[in-house]
C-alpha cells in the first residue's frame, strides 16, 4: 500500500476530490460540507498524512476522508510517505511548497498551474532532476475520457490544421485546462503567442512551429465549460469534457504509476511549454497584443 501525503488546498476542490478518490469518505459529512462526492475508488494507495496552514480545514478533510494524520508542518511527511501531492489552493503560490519534497527525492505531483513564473517553473523542474525526484504537473484534462476518445479516432480526421479550445476563468490559473487538452490532441511545438483579446477576455492565437494556428479563448465570466473544436483535412470533431470523476481518477492513476516505475508519464518539457505559452499570452495582452516567441 503506497502512502500518500497531501499538502495544502484543504478547503478547495482538488484536495477534497483526490482524498475522496483515494480514501473514500463519510457520505453524511461530505454532503453537509459540500464535498465533490466522487464515486471512483483507487486501490493500492492511501492518503495517510495531510497538512494545511488552516489546520481546521485539514482536520475536516481528514475526518471526512479517513486520513489518519494531520500534521503540524508539511516537512513532517518526509520519511513517512512514499509520495506527495502538492495541491492547488487557488493562490498560485502552492508550488513553492514542493521544494522540500523534491530535494528529499520524493515522487511529487504539483497541481496546476505549475507556476505563474517561467523562471520558477524551470527551477522546479531543475530541482526535481538534480535530486532524482520523479515529478509531474498537469491539468487533469490531459487524462479526460473525452480526450482519450478523440485520440482513438484522431487519424480519421486526417491532418489537423486548426481549431479552438475554450474555458472560463483566469488565463493562467484556469486557461491551463483549455490549453493542455488542446496540446495533448494536436501536439507540442509552440512557436509564438499573440493575445488579441483583453484581460479577463483573453483570445490567444497560438502559432506552432509547423505553421498551424489554434485559438485559445479564456473568458472569466462565461459559464463553466471545457470545449474544443478541431478541424482536419478529412473531418472535424467537437470535444466537450464533462466527466470530472474520470479525469481526476485517471490522472491519479498516472501519478501512482509514476511512483511505482519512478518514471514521469510525460516529459516535464511539455509542462514548461504549456506554462510559457500561458504566461507569454498574458504578457502579450499587457503589451497591447504584441507577439511573444517561446
Amino acid at each position: 500500500m503506497l502512502k500518500i501525503g497531501i499538502v495544502g488546498g484543504a478547503k478547495h476542490w482538488h484536495t477534497r476530490s483526490f482524498s475522496e478518490i483515494l480514501n473514500g469518505y463519510d457520505e453524511d459529512l461530505a454532503r453537509s460540507n459540500r464535498f465533490p462526492l466522487y464515486r471512483t475508488r483507487l486501490d493500492g494507495a492511501r492518503v495517510m498524512h495531510i497538512w494545511d496552514p488552516e489546520r481546521e480545514q485539514a482536520e475536516l478533510v481528514a475526518k471526512t476522508c479517513r486520513i489518519e494524520n494531520v500534521l503540524q508542518s508539511m516537512e513532517e511527511m518526509i520519511g513517512r510517505v512514499d509520495e506527495v501531492i502538492v495541491a492547488d489552493d487557488t493562490t498560485m503560490q502552492h508550488q513553492k511548497r514542493a521544494f522540500p519534497f523534491l530535494k528529499a527525492g520524493l515522487p511529487t505531483f504539483v497541481d496546476k498551474p505549475l507556476s505563474p513564473s517561467i523562471e520558477e517553473a524551470q527551477l522546479i523542474v531543475e530541482t526535481a532532476r538534480k535530486h532524482n525526484a520523479p515529478f509531474m504537473s498537469c491539468s487533469a484534462l490531459r487524462y479526460a475520457r473525452e480526450v482519450e476518445e478523440f485520440l482513438a479516432e484522431k487519424e480519421s480526421l486526417g491532418e489537423i490544421l486548426t481549431g479552438s479550445s475554450v474555458c472560463s476563468g483566469d488565463l493562467v490559473f484556469y486557461g491551463v485546462h483549455a490549453l493542455e487538452q488542446l496540446y495533448v490532441c494536436v501536439g507540442g511545438g509552440v512557436e509564438s503567442v499573440r493575445n488579441v483579446g483583453e484581460e479577463g477576455r483573453d483570445i490567444v492565437v497560438v502559432t506552432m512551429r509547423d505553421g498551424r494556428r489554434f485559438v485559445l479563448t479564456v473568458y472569466r465570466n462565461i459559464h463553466y465549460l471545457f470545449h474544443m473544436s478541431l478541424y482536419g483535412t478529412r473531418g472535424w470533431r467537437e470535444v466537450r469534457v464533462e466527466d470530472s470523476d474520470y479525469f481526476y481518477s485517471n490522472m491519479l492513476r498516472a501519478f501512482l504509476r509514476m511512483v511505482e516505475t519512478m518514471q514521469p508519464p510525460f516529459p516535464p518539457e511539455e509542462t514548461l511549454e504549456i506554462v510559457k505559452t500561458l504566461i507569454l499570452a498574458r504578457r502579450s495582452v499587457e503589451n497591447g497584443g504584441v507577439v511573444f516567441h517561446l
